[in-house]
């Protein structure tokens, strides 16, 4: 009889927490018991390792493949939650049964997870691609209705910028920044400057040419008094334009 679960050995007491068995030889031909109890006692995150541990073992014996033993594997607790969920839910040990249930059935879900091969049954295969199928299709409903969204806001041609002038429009947007209403609020609000210079690169151009988003973003770096830390920054020369309240301009 092949064996495919690490055994414990023969009158060991401090065996390895994953082996299978009792200290006796009499068990193997129980090995497939052995190895679902100990799955009632493996905590879930463990899973993974418990899996692994006894794949090792059947590889280094060259018992099977990866394959066939996943096989052996999902089939052995699939037949046995099936033999669970038969057994008379009056009984005494209904509460056992139900435990253990669902701890094999999260010991399947992990085995679903890492079936590479397709090599469950096609019945379930077919329902778990039809169910991420289903899914795909929504998802791309939803893009595309953000698609459709965005694309209400696209443009045939950008607004022109004169050549050499960028710098000038840039000025008039950050005296538009620091406007303020006769309440003394900001005539514009917004907690961050990339909207401002995303705004440049989607809307604008200049010379003819997009507008690069880093160096619109140039423009609206931190200043540290009337001088930018970094980036760019407009020339006098450069500022063409001033917007004045028209308050300031009656008196």
């Amino acid at each position: 009889m092949l064996s495919y679960f690490k055994p414990r050995k023969f009158l060991d007491l401090s065996p390895h927490p994953y082996d299978i068995g009792n200290p006796f030889d009499f068990w193997h031909k129980y090995e497939d018991n052995h190895f679902l109890n100990k799955i009632y006692e493996v905590d879930e995150v463990e899973f993974e390792k418990y899996y692994d541990y006894h794949l090792k073992h059947t590889l280094e014996k060259k018992t099977c493949t990866d394959e066939y033993f996943f096989s052996k594997v999902w089939g052995i607790v699939e037949d046995r939650i099936k033999n669970l969920k038969a057994k008379d839910p009056f009984s005494s040990y209904h509460d056992r049964y139900l435990f253990r249930v669902e701890k094999l059935q999260q010991f399947q879900k992990y085995l679903n997870s890492i079936d590479q091969w397709n090599a469950r049954p096609a019945h379930i295969v077919i329902a778990e691609k039809d169910e991420i199928i289903q899914t795909q299709e929504n998802d791309l409903v939803k893009l595309q209705m953000r698609l459709d969204i965005f694309q209400e806001y696209e443009v045939a041609q950008k607004i022109r910028i004169e050549d050499d002038h960028l710098a000038t429009v840039m000025d008039l947007i950050q005296q538009m920044r620091k406007l303020e209403l006769p309440s003394g609020r900001k005539l514009l609000r917004s907690d961050h400057k990339s909207p401002y210079s995303k705004m440049v690169s989607k809307y604008f151009s200049h010379g003819g040419k997009n507008i690069p988003i880093e160096t619109a973003r140039n423009y609206f770096v931190e200043k540290k008094g009337d001088v930018p830390s970094k980036g760019t920054f407009t020339l006098p020369e450069q500022s063409l334009f001033k917007i004045i309240p028209v308050k300031e301009i009656k008196k």
